[in-house]
């Protein structure tokens, strides 16, 4: 900004005789309206500082202080988008990472599930990393199952329970609700944490039946729950436990 007062207090005075190229002098103006100490340098050459006799080399003088303004401005551009660049590269980095961070240890779910101190303060832990893909991928049966469990309304409360152990609680039994035509739910894995043959999962879901007028006849919405699993004889995991707020 310096180096452009200094080229514009030397052609103040063509500007001030109207000797400059319009080109040049919406340059000046432009400059004069943010500088102040240029546009006071302006009023004194007005009121009493007489303007020196101008060379016969102005008009090449002024070429080349409008050249020399111009690449001012260029350079001066360019920092401005490289500074720009950086803090915008700065800006998409941090944002990256805090994005990763969430998605990885997602501390906010302690807000749905910190009630009452119904859970302890390690199996609130549990949820706030999602424990590593091949633990994720283990359960992905556990998870079949239970979706199963949420869509049957066509069995009673033991032929749900043979079929589907204690994720039966999520089937709709018939002898309950012997208008039950069909459910809707959503079932997401928060996080799952397996040793050789047992381990944690919790899960959050919401679920809702209807009758055949598509009216609804029972639902839980929002519902974070903690599920205990083993392995059984065959090698598969089954849930054992199930720890829901009440």
């Amino acid at each position: 900004m310096k180096n452009e007062c200094n080229v514009v207090r030397d052609i103040l005075p063509l500007y001030l005789e109207n000797m400059v190229s319009e080109e040049t002098a919406e340059a000046i103006n432009e400059h004069l309206e943010g500088c102040p100490e240029c546009a006071a340098e302006l009023e004194g050459l007005k009121t009493g500082k007489k303007v020196e006799k101008i060379s016969p080399e102005a008009s090449d003088f002024e070429a080349e202080v409008l050249k020399s303004i111009k690449n001012i401005r260029r350079k001066l551009r360019k920092k401005v988008l490289r500074v720009g660049s950086v803090i915008a590269a700065v800006i998409a980095s941090v944002l990256i990472t805090v994005s990763l961070l969430l998605h990885f240890f997602p501390v906010y779910r302690i807000a749905a599930i910190s009630l009452n101190d119904y859970y302890t303060e390690d199996q609130m832990k549990m949820a706030f990393y999602i424990g590593s893909a091949s633990d994720r991928e283990e359960v992905i049966s556990v998870l079949l199952l239970a979706n199963q469990a949420f869509n049957d309304v066509r069995h009673t409360r033991a032929e749900n329970e043979e079929a589907y152990g204690l994720l039966a609680r999520y089937a709709t039994p018939t002898d309950s609700y012997e208008d039950a035509a069909f459910n809707e739910h959503s079932l997401d894995l928060w996080s799952a944490h397996l040793d050789e043959n047992e381990g944690w999962i919790w899960v959050y879901y919401s679920s809702e039946t209807f009758d055949h007028n598509g009216k609804s006849i029972c639902g839980s919405w929002r519902i974070p729950s903690l599920w205990q699993v083993e392995k059984n004889e065959n090698g598969e995991w089954v849930v054992v436990d199930i720890r829901e707020h009440p």
